[in-house]
């Protein structure tokens, strides 16, 4: 691995700043011209040949800026048509290395020893996917939301303040969206200018040198200006726009400088997401790839300014910060339920003691949903130390294992008890009644995104055979299944029925994301069927539901045909000794009779 990529890196030296990042930037910016081509062409993995697109495209930048650059200018698509094949067919080489290194196992080697080392490369490439699952808007408020109450904090530190790092952001879009919209004013200019050339005058070589002296300097400049402009921010935009001193200590943030560096594996510190504005030549402006990439460095950076354990309000942020994120999840149940529910937080089983975060009673339902703000534990790449370290850290108190474990043992408290005593706000009294009667349902929400390993728990979660498993969902997935619900028209019974059936079959369904699993579960009738029989497989589809309505909401057209076979049913009478709707395979009667779900 070592030897490709050094190899890598000496072809990268020849091969332009502007160039090679103008071709990562392409794949991130979508062309259509109806919603069908926008439906296609926003998947990136219909554009490019790698597993990862997104990983890889930023661990190519990272590589590229860690270069010394010696192209002299030169353009090497035009001498070499073939050069930038030639470096995607090696940065896939160097991500199949990695691959290679979890799961080439000795025929000898036990299946549990295999496991292990699947689960550790789904750890592993989760973890160093840089690319977050989000919407700008949802990043946005997330800012908003965790940093703005520490600004105070935030600009003694760093001089700036959160809405100066949202400002700079939304000048990063302007001047990128400026310099797109410019060049296609042009582009159709000389278009025009050719459309006027008269290829059927008398005197064609007259013709053809006076089109060509009236556009050689108007057209001609403005297109060359136009792709001088394209993907760039000038210091002096961002100097007018914030001053001398905040300017240019955002430009000294984010702004990154080509040189060689000793960056070359995707498990270190990647220079380029850190800092995803580069400089050009002129010294006076930045390449801009993405404008994303910008949002999520000021995301990445901010957190690690404000969670410094050195800091002196370091405790009071983490307390805060835990607030802030039970208060999110808090609200997205009661978009859900809104009146149709209770809600209790902070809720102890006797006064001041043993702590759990939210609990909802709906219908004969106890939700009980244990909220974890701590980080994802960075994995080893070596397979054999990897697994203890993610096991133990997915197990410890501040990951899913732990939450789950929370959870169960407020479950195991309701057992054999008519009505329970318990205390919200750590010392108010609250009664639940008839809780015998009542099924709990332990949920587990995170912050962050934990990955493969949240979708597919049963790899890892330690627990006893009768305990159920936990529903996992990550903030942002909890917001877009929200949004999900609402455009299907779907209530608090059919989110319940969802995780009911999802806890319930939890062992039989494999895949990478949750929103992959939920839109099955409403948009296939066939999904139940199946995974009643044996276990079913969500692959990641490219373009899907959440997409559609995001973008739809922004006004944008965008083809989908994967909502055309929904269609509301009436309701189906289940007998007594039918198979539960559910899918636990087990007969209505000695499962979800009687809890309203169905009945």
């Amino acid at each position: 691995m070592e030897n490709k990529i050094k190899a890598l890196k000496e072809k990268l030296q020849y091969v332009g700043t502007r160039e090679l990042l103008g071709m990562i930037s392409i794949h991130f910016i979508t062309f259509a011209s109806d919603g069908k081509e926008f439906a296609s062409n926003s998947d990136i993995f219909n554009n490019t040949r790698f597993l990862s697109p997104q990983k890889q495209y930023l661990y190519l930048a990272g590589l590229l800026m860690s270069t010394e650059d010696k192209s002299g200018g030169k353009v090497q698509s035009e001498e070499n048509p073939r050069i930038y094949d030639e470096i995607e067919e090696a940065v896939q080489e160097i991500t199949g290395e990695y691959i290679k290194n979890f799961i080439s196992i000795d025929p000898d080697t036990d299946l549990e020893v295999a496991q292990h080392n699947l689960v550790s490369m789904d750890a592993f490439i989760s973890y160093f996917d840089t690319g977050i699952l989000r919407y700008p808007e949802q990043t946005i408020s997330l800012i908003r939301s965790l940093f703005a109450g520490f600004d105070k904090e935030l600009q003694s530190l760093t001089c700036l303040e959160t809405e100066d790092f949202l400002a700079f952001y939304q000048l990063i879009c302007d001047e990128f969206e400026a310099s797109l919209e410019y060049s296609k004013l042009v582009a159709d200019k000389l278009m025009q200018a050719m459309n006027s050339f008269n290829p059927f005058a008398i005197d064609v070589d007259k013709a053809s040198d006076r089109f060509i002296e009236s556009t050689k300097n108007s057209v001609a400049i403005e297109l060359q200006e136009a792709m001088d402009g394209l993907n760039t921010v000038n210091v002096s935009a961002v100097i007018k726009t914030f001053g001398e001193q905040k300017g240019k200590r955002l430009l000294d943030i984010f702004g990154l400088i080509r040189q060689e560096r000793n960056f070359s594996y995707y498990n270190k510190s990647n220079p380029f997401t850190e800092h995803p504005l580069c400089w050009l030549d002129d010294g006076e402006t930045l390449f801009i790839v993405h404008p994303l990439f910008v949002l999520n460095a000021i995301y990445d950076y901010i957190t690690d300014v404000l969670e410094n354990p050195k800091n002196a309000f370091a405790e009071k942020y983490k307390k805060t910060k835990a607030d802030i994120v039970e208060s999110l999840f808090l609200n997205c149940f009661k978009s859900i339920y809104g009146e149709e529910a209770k809600y209790h937080v902070s809720v102890c089983e006797e006064r001041g003691t043993k702590e759990h975060d939210i609990l909802v009673e709906y219908n004969d339902y106890i939700l009980i949903a244990e909220v974890k703000a701590s980080k994802v534990r960075e994995p080893f790449f070596n397979p054999e130390r990897a697994f203890p370290r993610i096991r133990d850290h997915f197990n410890s108190d501040l990951g899913i294992g732990g939450a789950y474990k929370q959870a169960i043992t407020l479950a195991g408290y309701f057992e054999g008890k008519e009505d329970v005593v318990l205390y919200e706000n750590h010392n108010k009294k609250f009664i639940i009644s008839d809780i015998d009667k009542k099924k709990c349902i332990p949920i587990v929400l995170t912050l962050n995104q934990f990955g493969g390993l949240s979708v597919n728990t049963s790899l890892i979660l330690e627990k006893d055979e009768k305990d159920p498993y936990p529903w996992v969902c990550n903030i942002h997935d909890f917001e877009n299944i929200i949004e999900i619900l609402k455009y299907l028209k779907k209530n608090e019974k059919d989110f319940t029925d969802y995780i009911v059936w999802r806890s319930n079959n939890h062992t039989k369904i494999l895949a990478s994301d949750e929103l992959d699993i939920i839109e099955g579960y409403f948009l296939n009738d066939q999904v139940k069927k199946k995974v009643a029989h044996g276990t079913i497989l969500f692959p990641p589809n490219g373009p899907n539901l959440i997409d559609k309505i995001y973008f739809n909401n922004h006004g944008v057209p965008y083809d989908y045909p994967g909502i055309e076979p929904v269609a509301h049913k009436k309701k189906v009478k289940v007998g007594r000794n039918d198979p539960c709707p559910c899918g636990s395979g087990k007969k209505y009667k000695k499962c979800c009779l009687g809890n309203g779900l169905y009945d």
